[in-house]
């Protein structure tokens, strides 16, 4: 007689186990996770040919003249910035009788190579000079001035020709 107790007990047993491995097994809904992992940008490192200058070798560099203010040129091979301070010279001449001093622009057609895009002309004469590319014959000159509060004033256009255009402009007057 102890036998079947036992063995009905071992049967429940293993039913009870299988219908809980069933239910335990059966498919549920689940939603879908995706984990995505940024990483960080890698840093960008520049490799300059001259650090020196922050340039490389062919490019635009800027070399201080007392004449021209800054000239244009192009750094070399040995890391120098090679800019060549030959081509056709204009001088422009500002007389001011002003008091105060007055912010001179000027711009060009075709663009001079050195030489300030504007300065200060103060009481008196004032001599800025301008250099322009080697076998420049033409240009067109647009000079304008600061006249305290009633704003910016144009001299009129000046158009320079010649074989080559080197020469003295002037002298402009500021007159307010």
């Amino acid at each position: 007689m102890h036998r079947p107790i036992h063995a009905f007990t071992s049967i429940f047993w293993i039913a009870l186990v299988l219908c809980m491995a069933a239910i335990s097994c059966t498919k549920t809904n689940f939603e879908e996770v995706q984990v995505v992992q940024e990483l960080p940008e890698h840093e960008t490192v520049f490799l300059m040919d001259c650090e020196e200058l922050d340039l490389n070798i062919g490019d635009t560099c800027h070399v201080e003249s007392d004449q021209f203010g800054y000239v244009m040129g192009f750094v070399n091979e040995d890391c120098d910035c090679d800019a060549d301070a030959s081509g056709e010279e204009i001088t422009i001449v500002i007389e001011s009788n002003l008091f105060w001093n007055s912010n001179i622009t000027v711009q060009a057609s075709p663009s001079f190579i050195a030489g300030p895009s504007s300065f200060e002309a103060h009481s008196g004469l004032t001599l800025q000079q301008y250099l322009f590319e080697e076998g420049t014959t033409e240009c067109t000159l647009t000079v304008s001035y600061t006249c305290g509060p009633s704003g910016f004033m144009f001299f009129p256009e000046i158009i320079l020709t010649g074989t080559p255009i080197n020469g003295v402009v002037g002298p402009l007057v500021i007159d307010c």
